[in-house]
């Protein structure tokens, strides 16, 4: 699957005739958390956990003139969880991606990116009713990830993207709706 991409980023690269802009986005969502039955400790096993999850997205990326981009991002998912009575989940995840959006009308575009997501999980057991320490344990891997959405063209210079991400991890998936920010330097 690197390879593929690779060639895909490199078609795309040659077959562009002139450059466009760099960009950079900021973006906060919320989401959902869901992880499968998964032991990250020798003491610590998570059974069949779905959370709600507050996310952070910063990105730094290329568009073509043809649509085309390429983007490198770092995520952030954290679990809200209320005085430590939950299991508390952090997420963080460094992607690599290529993917293509297209006006719709003036002010809007749509399209969408896939790629590799290098993610690390962090997980802490709860300190309700648990007598000693609590348990701490993490994984980590690389996986695929894609998103989709829509993006208001303010002008220029500023966009302000709506988007929809799914990350399939070994662990589970997680699914985040998010908006920003995105400065794109001609």
């Amino acid at each position: 699957m690197p390879k593929s991409i690779a060639v895909f980023v490199f078609v795309i690269l040659a077959s562009t005739p002139a450059w466009s802009d760099v960009f950079i986005g900021l973006d906060l969502g919320a989401g959902d958390l869901d992880i499968d039955n998964i032991s990250v400790a020798p003491d610590f096993e998570l059974t069949s956990l779905s959370d709600s999850a507050a996310a952070f997205h910063a990105t730094i990326g290329y568009e073509f003139d043809n649509g085309f981009h390429i983007v490198a991002g770092f995520d952030e998912i954290d679990s809200i969880e209320f005085l430590g009575l939950g299991e508390s989940i952090e997420l963080e995840a460094l992607k690599l991606g290529a993917g293509y959006s297209a006006p719709i009308s003036k002010r809007l575009r749509a399209g969408g990116t896939i790629g590799l997501a290098s993610w690390d999980l962090e997980a802490r057991e709860s300190i309700l009713f648990n007598p000693g320490p609590e348990a701490t344990g993490g994984l980590d891997d690389t996986d695929i990830y894609f998103d989709f959405g829509i993006e208001w063209v303010i002008n220029d210079t500023f966009r302000m993207p709506l988007t929809f991400n799914y990350n399939d991890y070994d662990f589970g998936d997680a699914t985040i709706w998010s908006i920003g920010v995105r400065v794109h330097f001609q």
